[in-house]
């Protein structure tokens, strides 16, 4: 068994990158890929001596000398230091690890094909060196992937406290012998690939790949964009966290995609700040902005409360929130959720074809699935057939522009007002939410031109 993780989530060209690697192999190698269109062989190591390491609990830096549950001392995970080569561009990066056999073969042969694995792959960011050229900046939702990772198999005993938990199932506090921070680390295995997600068994029918892990939306947003040819740098949410506007300052258009759920304060200041200056923000994903939370320390985060709960209500940045749109419980309500379009003469639906009342990522795609989000409307105004328009009840902006409603309540399922809202505003910048976690899957299919060309037209135009 072989796990390990990047210890700088995001360095960028000519910086340092800190392997943690963990293995009972006598020895190890390593391969650097690009995850774009395919993934894409970037470089390898020679052989490594291997030495293994205990499991660290989730809040604790696992590179660093730690105690577990019951005192016992846990060792350091062993670290391998490479430098990031000047000729690699900004992307996602896995680093896959080969275990061997002590004399110089392959004892292990781990799935090249895909980013994604339970263990022998690490996921990292190269960010762009300064003499960047891209307009547009797409942000990876780490805290989110490290929110649901069991940092190992997956397996939790609450007899014996073995296994790892996430903030989804943290041991309840007579289960454990002292107490512990309920937070959990980004210096641990997993966050995106290389562990177990919370809800490994939640199966999406439309895409047999584990939610909350990179390859489930982000993987396939990423591809479309390179597949397209657009001029695209990456960054982490924690980049967000650490450097505020000035990450974003460059840039004319930062995108999130898939289920960017968990956000701090800085993070929400450094967004607001970039639309307040003229700067663009565009959200192909739902449930976005759900959790506030905060830092303790460099390197572990917890969460502390729903962000409309401490009166900052998410839409007033996103423009929807998750209390109008809702969750479709596991797969108990198949009938497909499409968007019915209104304001078809808008920018966004430029060449798309479509007009008023048209549906489009309905049957066979269900553009509407997993999360949604929504801002509140008079349901009257949907049921007469007339455009749906913000009450601004829920801290939706006056002038957020809903440009289709994904109805859900007939299929029986959503909260609130039950519909997920695409639509934008401005406030300086513009930002566009297409309200829906699962935009990314049926962009990427490519069985809905009317997906494709509306985010060709929100790219085009907001990172122009």
């Amino acid at each position: 068994m072989i796990r390990g993780y990047a210890e700088q989530p995001s360095p960028r060209t000519g910086d340092r990158l800190v392997l943690r690697v963990a293995t009972d192999a006598p020895q190890f190698r390593v391969e650097f890929s690009r995850c774009g269109e395919k993934l894409m062989l970037r470089g390898r190591t020679s052989w490594l001596p291997g030495q293994d390491a205990p499991l660290h609990l989730p809040f604790q830096d696992w590179g660093a000398p730690g105690l577990g549950l019951r005192g016992e001392p846990l060792a350091p995970w062993p670290a391998y230091t490479f430098t990031i080569p000047s000729e690699w561009t900004s992307g996602i990066y896995v680093a896959l690890f080969v275990e061997g056999d002590g004399t110089g073969r392959d004892a292990t042969h781990p799935d090249r094909t895909t980013p994604d694995g339970r263990d022998a792959k690490a996921l990292f960011v190269v960010r762009s060196a300064q003499d960047r050229t891209a307009r547009i900046l797409y942000k990876l939702p780490l805290l989110t992937y490290h929110a649901y990772n069991l940092g190992g198999d997956g397996v939790y005993d609450r007899e014996t406290l073995s296994g790892h938990w996430c903030l989804y199932n943290v041991p309840r506090p007579h289960e454990v012998p002292q107490p512990f921070p309920t937070a959990v680390s980004l210096h641990r295995p997993g966050g995106g690939t290389g562990a177990t997600p919370y809800d490994i068994t939640n199966f999406d029918p439309f895409d047999p790949t584990p939610r909350q892990t990179f390859v489930h939306w982000d993987a396939r947003f990423v591809g479309w964009l390179e597949r397209e040819g657009y001029a695209v740098d990456y960054c982490t949410d924690v980049d967000l966290h650490r450097d505020g506007t000035a990450l974003l300052a460059p840039y004319r258009l930062l995108v999130s995609a898939g289920h960017d759920e968990y956000w701090s304060d800085a993070m929400r200041a450094a967004v607001e700040g970039h639309v307040a200056a003229g700067g663009n923000v565009a959200f192909f994903g739902g449930n976005t902005c759900w959790w506030r939370v905060v830092f303790e320390g460099d390197v572990a985060f917890s969460r502390t409360e729903f962000w409309h709960d401490v009166g900052r209500p998410e839409n007033s940045m996103i423009g929807v929130s998750f209390r109008n749109g809702g969750e479709r419980d596991r797969n108990d309500h198949p009938l497909p959720v499409g968007y019915r379009v209104q304001h078809a003469e808008h920018w966004v639906y430029s060449g798309s074809g479509v007009g008023d009342g048209d549906v489009f990522g309905g049957p066979g795609e269900y553009i509407v699935g997993y999360e949604c989000d929504g801002a509140h409307f008079d349901r009257v105004d949907l049921e007469a057939g007339r455009a749906a328009t913000p009450s601004g009840e829920d801290g939706t902006p006056a002038d957020f522009t809903i440009l289709a409603v994904g109805d859900t309540r007939p299929s029986g399922w959503g909260f609130g007002n039950s519909a997920a809202t695409m639509g934008l505003f401005t406030r300086g910048g513009t930002v566009f939410n297409a309200a829906t976690t699962d935009w990314a899957r049926v962009l990427s299919g490519g069985s809905s031109p009317v997906v494709e060309q509306i985010t060709r037209n929100v790219l085009d135009r907001l990172g122009g």
